[in-house]
């Protein structure tokens, strides 16, 4: 895509009330959590997938329709069971940048443009693999400055004596080079 379709789209009035979109649903999903037990494999898409609910409803579809389109692509990002009859389908941060990519929005951290807050966010942590469906990778950006990501939405782990037993959607600062800071991979907005 050319810097100059990217600025245009950036900037554009419809652009501008998706973000708005994005940032009000992200600010009220701040709160919500799952049962104990929540499993990111089986159970239905829900407030604390964060990303996939702010894109409500369009993102859903698109990644459907795309599914349709690239079968073999999705099918080779998350194994033979790897599509829209699947509950983590949908969940699954690699369809989404996969997603992404294919339509152009995708921009990895530190690309041009920057990220600004109404754009949705990756994090890549150590201890994950690309057949890891929890809802702990992806964000909608709060907040920037010089082009870096300074507060995001996204779901994190809930712990009970060092386990996880669910997930609450927070809001979270980002800090220059801090660990979220280095598992940040990318950001797009939304098509």
């Amino acid at each position: 895509m050319s810097d100059l379709f990217q600025q245009q789209s950036q900037d554009s009035d419809a652009r501008k009330k998706r973000r708005a979109h994005i940032l009000k649903a992200a600010h009220a999903l701040v709160g919500a959590k799952t049962n104990e037990g929540f499993d990111p494999v089986h159970d239905q898409l829900c407030a604390i997938d964060v990303v996939m609910v702010t894109g409500a409803p369009w993102l859903q579809d698109g990644i459907a329709r795309d599914y349709i389109k690239d079968e073999a692509g999705y099918k080779k990002i998350g194994g033979s069971s790897n599509s829209p009859a699947m509950p983590y389908f949908f969940r699954s941060q690699h369809n989404l940048v996969h997603y992404l990519k294919r339509k152009n929005f995708y921009i990895p951290s530190g690309g041009a443009p920057g990220p600004v807050p109404g754009m949705v966010c990756f994090f890549e942590w150590e201890d994950r693999g690309r057949f890891n469906f929890k809802p702990d990778r992806s964000g909608v950006i709060l907040k920037t400055q010089d082009d870096r990501i300074t507060q995001v939405v996204l779901a994190r782990p809930v712990l009970s004596q060092g386990e996880p037993v669910g997930y609450r959607v927070v809001r979270l600062n980002v800090t220059e080079n801090d660990n979220m800071d280095k598992a940040l991979i990318g950001y797009s907005d939304l098509p």
